[in-house]
């Protein structure tokens, strides 16, 4: 087979099986595997809205390890309501505990790296990532699960200082 013909059976392949596989096994399948680095939104309500920048516009800014939010933006008034948020853009969940104290964990699963589809269980305190059913304490006291281990419960994410300043939230990394 000639360099060409390869070049063009290799473009091919590129372009149908990835459509192929998916029409076969379904989005899920597929997400099931992710390692985190290119999962989506799972649109549970408390993602955030789709931010891709550290702009005023997106509710954010980011300067080296800070990160201050507007609580006011509308990209974080579902912090009002919801008590926490899925900070996608930075990979980060947000707690509110009272209208001063927020706690704010590193959103990535020690368990098996992904950082979407995470949901929080107030009557526990704890969050849980939907990929892998792993629960995680909120008391930001409880000693962090150890990336990639066979945790299977318990523990707790990392732990950011968070400050609330007038109407921002400034999280330190």
């Amino acid at each position: 087979m000639s360099e060409k013909e390869k070049n063009k059976r290799r473009e091919f392949l590129n372009h149908v099986c990835p459509a192929v596989a998916m029409a076969f096994l379904g989005v899920p399948a597929i997400q099931s595997c992710s390692s985190g680095d290119d999962d989506t939104d799972m649109g549970t309500g408390n993602n955030n809205g789709g931010n891709t920048g550290g702009n005023t516009d997106a509710g954010y800014t980011k300067s080296g390890n800070t990160i201050t939010i507007d609580l006011n933006n509308s990209n974080f008034s579902d912090l009002q309501s919801n008590s926490w948020k899925q900070f996608t853009a930075e990979k980060l969940l947000i707690l509110k505990v009272s209208s001063t104290l927020y706690r704010v964990f590193d959103g990535v699963c020690p368990h098996k790296g992904t950082h979407t589809a995470w949901s929080y269980n107030s009557s526990n305190g704890q969050f849980t990532c939907g990929q892998h059913t792993k629960s995680f304490k909120s008391d930001c006291a409880t000693p962090a699960a150890q990336p990639n281990s066979n945790h299977q419960g318990g523990g707790s994410l990392k732990c950011y200082a968070a400050t609330v300043s007038g109407s921002n939230l400034v999280i330190t990394l």
